[in-house]
């Protein structure tokens, strides 16, 4: 067995590596992410279009979609892969491994600046899952980068009226910090991921780091992208039908978008524009729910879940979702 002091240079090598990932993702998260608030403070209007994602057909919407997310993609399974390879069990266990809100609050406040779509932090969710995370902690994680996404909220602030904005905020922060910690209490599979972390062999040699996360990268890679791909093609089914709503009454389209929204993968942003078409439709209730439940969560980020914990949590979750994205529509409609 290893001793603390014999696995110091692989978890320098392994905090030098995740520094490196993570200041990669935020240069390139962050840099977009100014761009678009450019764009928008000098032309009033955010320059992404999703025609192609709506009525494009669902293979050119498939490839749409993973030509616009596959760099933060790559991040998410690369930095999930890290932690998952040699972040030590006590180290995560310090930070995320508290039951409850207090796990949920410092989760949801790790993940927002990432600012991740919700399949791109799925490879993290698992990685610090797996390695310890309690499960609110890990919820926390995998809603909170999608749903306080900074960048979106300061743009929904700056093209909606503030009513929506601040609704959709509310929204995001009941689902982080609320329902994370609340579906915590399912976590069905906790103990025996916590045994495995702690009795894993740790690396005691960067290289020996490097070995383990090879394997992690490529065992991330084949557990989330198939359930990615799956989830994808079949929101993509889904999508063109949230432009139907005006076709139904106005509750029952906040209803139907809402349950839409929650299977729907969006890249980042897009959830802004489609609102944007439903506002002008006279639906702010359906708009409302669109911004709240279609980039937190859509049926590739369940599928994940359901697969790395039991798929009625998932089902709960997506349920979740979708009852408090359409209760807001209901109070902003």
């Amino acid at each position: 067995m290893t001793t603390p002091r014999e696995t110091r240079p692989a978890h320098a090598a392994a905090v030098v590596a995740l520094a490196t990932a993570v200041s990669a993702l935020f240069y390139y998260k962050w840099s977009g992410s100014l761009r678009a608030w450019g764009g928008v403070q000098s032309t009033g209007h955010l320059s992404v279009n999703p025609d192609i994602l709506m009525s494009g057909g669902r293979f050119a919407a498939t490839l749409t979609y993973f030509g616009k997310i596959w760099p933060a993609l790559a991040y998410g399974i690369v930095i999930g892969a890290i932690v998952r390879a040699a972040l030590p069990p006590a180290w995560i266990a310090r930070g995320l491994g508290q039951r409850g809100w207090r796990g949920a609050v410092l989760g949801g406040i790790v993940a927002a600046p990432l600012m991740l779509c919700s399949c791109c932090i799925t490879p993290i969710f698992t990685g610090l899952y797996e390695r310890g995370a309690k499960l609110s902690s890990s919820l926390a994680v995998m809603l909170g980068s999608p749903g306080l996404n900074l960048a979106a909220l300061a743009l929904t602030f700056a093209l909606f009226p503030v009513k929506i904005a601040a609704a959709r905020a509310a929204c995001a922060v009941v689902i982080v910090f609320g329902m994370a910690p609340l579906l915590g209490n399912m976590d069905v599979g906790a103990r025996a991921k916590e045994a495995c972390a702690a009795n894993d062999p740790e690396p005691s040699t960067p290289a020996s780091f490097i070995e383990r996360f090879l394997r992690s990268l490529g065992y991330l890679t084949l557990v989330t992208l198939p359930l990615i791909l799956v989830g994808v093609v079949g929101g993509a089914f889904a999508l063109p039908y949230i432009a139907r709503t005006s076709e139904l009454g106005a509750v029952a389209g906040i209803v139907f978008v809402a349950l839409v929204a929650v299977l729907v993968a969006l890249p980042t942003f897009f959830e802004i524009p489609i609102a944007l078409i439903l506002l002008h439709m006279g639906a702010p209730g359906a708009a409302l729910a669109v911004l709240v439940a279609g980039p937190i969560v859509n049926l590739p980020s369940l599928l994940v879940l359901g697969r790395e914990t039991r798929p009625r949590l998932a089902l709960a979750l997506g349920a979740s979702v979708a009852l408090i994205a359409t209760l807001g529509g209901l109070v902003v409609s």
